[in-house]
């Protein structure tokens, strides 16, 4: 797995009350060439961060095997405040192949722009929610 995170996303047309910020969109679009869109899968867009982006890109050999590290990174739950009794339920649950993405490196950091599936119609660190059909 790959640390990564994901980027705080500014909506200008939806104004939120809370000043929690938001990781990502669901995209509202029904034309996703995908089975189940609408029922049981959803897109959602995100920005992730990946700081060390040359010295993973010397580990692996493309940029789908450095994403889905970082998307399986991303889904795994974080640890209990609780101590090993109670378990946490992880705070994305995506797909680990992408349906979609770009990468633009500075330095040594990049940014990935992802279209990313999940089957969470409504998860409170996104915007909107999942169209339904």
């Amino acid at each position: 797995m790959i640390e990564c995170s994901l980027q705080p996303i500014a909506f200008k047309y939806l104004k939120s009350e809370d000043k929690k910020p938001k990781y990502g969109i669901y995209l509202q679009s029904m034309y996703w060439n995908v089975k189940g869109y609408g029922k049981k899968v959803w897109m959602v867009a995100v920005k992730i961060s990946l700081p060390d982006y040359g010295n993973v890109k010397e580990l692996y050999e493309t940029n789908d095997e450095i994403i889905q590290k970082c998307v399986e990174f991303l889904n795994t739950p974080p640890k209990s405040k609780y101590g090993k009794r109670r378990k946490r339920k992880p705070l994305y649950t995506f797909d680990t192949i992408p349906y979609s993405y770009d990468i633009t490196s500075e330095n040594e950091t990049a940014v990935i722009t992802a279209r990313l599936k999940t089957k969470n119609q409504k998860n409170k660190l996104f915007w909107k929610s999942g169209p339904s059909i």
